[in-house]
C-alpha cells in the first residue's frame, strides 16, 4: 500500500472517530451521560455498533478521547522551540484550546461540558498533571532567565494562568453579545486567550535591570 493510500486511510479513521465523538457529546448534552446509549450514539454518527467499539472500548472512553487529543497537542507545543517562556506558555494553553474547536461555539460548549465531567474522572488526572507540570517548568525557566519575577511562587503563577485560561474559555462559550467584558463577540477564542494571558504576563514580568518592580 502506498504512503498516499495509508495517509488517506488514517485520515478517514480519524474523521470517523471524530464524528462518533461529536455525536456522543451532542447526546450527552441533550439526554445526559447516564441516559445516552451506545446504540443512540452510533445511530447519530451513522456508524455500526462494532465501529464504535473499534475506537472506544466503553462509553465513558469518549470523554477520555478529549484528554488524549489536547495532550497530544500540548506535547507537540512543548517540543517546539520558543523565543521565551511567555511564548512557550501561550503555546501550551492555545494547544489545549485548539481541541475545543475555537471556530464553533456550539461544539465548544459541548466539549466544555465534557471537560467539566472529566475534572472528576481520576483516570484523566495524568493529562491535567502533565499540562500543569509543563506550565510550571516554563514559569521556572522564565524566573531563572530573569524574564519573570523571582519573588512569586511558580506554582501560584501556574494556578493564576490556568484560572485565566479556563475563564477565557467559559466567557467565549457563554457570551455572544458585543461589548461584554470589553471583548467584541466576534473575537476568536485564540485571541481571547492570548489577550487574557497577556494581563497575567504583564503582572509577573520582571522589571528592567536597575528599576524596581512596581
Amino acid at each position: 500500500m502506498t504512503d498516499v493510500a495509508v495517509g488517506r486511510r488514517e485520515r478517514k479513521k480519524e474523521e470517523t472517530k471524530r464524528r462518533i465523538f461529536v455525536a456522543a457529546l451532542e447526546l450527552f448534552h441533550e439526554k445526559g451521560f447516564e441516559h445516552t446509549t451506545v446504540d443512540e450514539i452510533t445511530e447519530r454518527a451513522d456508524v455500526a455498533k462494532g465501529t464504535f467499539f473499534n475506537y472506544f472500548p466503553r462509553k465513558d472512553a469518549v470523554l477520555s478521547y478529549l484528554s488524549e487529543e489536547w495532550l497530544e497537542r500540548v506535547e507537540q507545543a512543548a517540543s517546539t522551540p520558543h523565543a521565551d517562556s511567555t511564548k512557550r506558555i501561550s503555546a501550551l494553553f492555545r494547544a489545549v484550546a485548539s481541541a475545543y474547536d475555537g471556530e464553533n461555539r456550539s461544539l465548544a460548549h459541548l466539549v466544555i461540558h465534557a471537560g467539566m465531567q472529566q475534572m472528576f474522572c481520576p483516570e484523566d488526572l495524568c493529562s491535567r498533571n502533565r499540562l500543569l507540570t509543563l506550565v510550571n517548568e516554563a514559569v521556572s525557566e522564565g524566573q531563572a532567565s530573569g524574564e519573570f519575577r523571582r519573588d512569586l511562587d511558580p506554582r501560584a503563577i501556574g494556578f493564576a494562568l490556568g484560572s485565566v485560561f479556563m475563564g477565557a474559555i467559559f466567557w467565549w462559550v457563554g457570551h455572544a453579545h458585543p461589548g461584554e467584558v470589553g471583548i467584541p463577540a466576534d473575537t476568536r477564542l485564540d485571541d481571547v486567550i492570548a489577550g487574557q494571558l497577556q494581563l497575567v504576563f504583564d503582572g509577573i514580568r520582571a522589571a528592567p535591570a536597575g528599576r524596581a518592580q512596581e
